[in-house]
């Protein structure tokens, strides 16, 4: 536990002192997580907790995938986690204290946005707020780690965003971010999409906002999504970029 508090430690003080992560990291999602409901709420339009809860899974899929799959490319392509195993720093211990820094950044900037929309009156608060700030957290962790083990398909770091930029979209189109276009499409599409756990971890917002109780099926595709990502870290995590 000490060697994962000490490698999240120093990614903190990376991610904070890297202007573009900030840009693509923290601004962007912020902007699009309150921007974009106010702006809806300003307009007369209605910013109901569906398209609030799609958003949400594209943050999620932006500020703890999507980064987790940048950050981890960079420290292997520019051997800084080479070097940390060079430390005695166990193998578990340097990718846990990773996937813990960007899991808290995700929780931080998930509960100011929803915070914030709560506070602006643009939307009421969850019915279930403890159990909304848990999954929060669990989807944070969950699309943290599926971003490491993503690094696999990725050969450079500077394409881990390209690469990545599928997911966001396709959370956007099943979680109902971009409006009801999901509506449109074959139902197996919206079910095969649900199965992308920012998407299943939205549907379990909604059920805190509701007061609901069934979470069984999020849990499914997040348990799903942990087991695929510890299998593909273990068995094909790289430390070092290709020769």
């Amino acid at each position: 536990m000490r060697e994962t508090l000490t490698v999240a430690r120093f990614a903190g003080r990376l991610y904070w002192r890297d202007r573009v992560v900030l840009t693509v990291g923290l601004a962007l999602p912020l902007g699009l997580g309150i921007g974009l409901p106010v702006m809806m709420h300003r307009l007369g339009a209605t910013a109901d907790t569906r398209t609030h809860l799609g958003v949400l899974a594209m943050v999620f899929t932006i500020i703890a995938f999507q980064q987790a799959a940048i950050t981890l490319t960079a420290r292997r392509d520019q051997l800084v986690a080479k070097r940390m195993r060079a430390t005695g720093l166990g193998d578990g211990s340097i990718l846990a204290g990773e996937i813990a820094n960007i899991a808290l950044q995700a929780v931080v900037q998930v509960m100011i946005i929803s915070v914030a929309l709560w506070v602006m009156g643009v939307l009421p608060p969850p019915a279930q707020p403890v159990l909304f700030a848990a999954w929060v957290v669990v989807g944070a962790i969950v699309l943290a780690a599926l971003g490491a083990a993503f690094t696999v398909v990725v050969p450079r770091a500077e394409l881990a965003p390209v690469l990545a930029m599928p997911f966001f979209m396709l959370a956007g189109l099943g979680s109902g971010g971009f409006g009801p276009l999901i509506e449109l499409l074959p139902g197996w599409v919206a079910q095969v999409l649900g199965w992308w756990p920012g998407i299943a971890v939205a549907d379990a917002l909604g059920e805190t906002y509701t007061g609901g109780t069934d979470y069984l099926p999020a849990i499914l595709r997040v348990g799903a999504g942990v087991i695929l990502a510890a299998l593909v870290i273990h068995r094909a995590f790289r430390w070092e970029p290709r020769r």
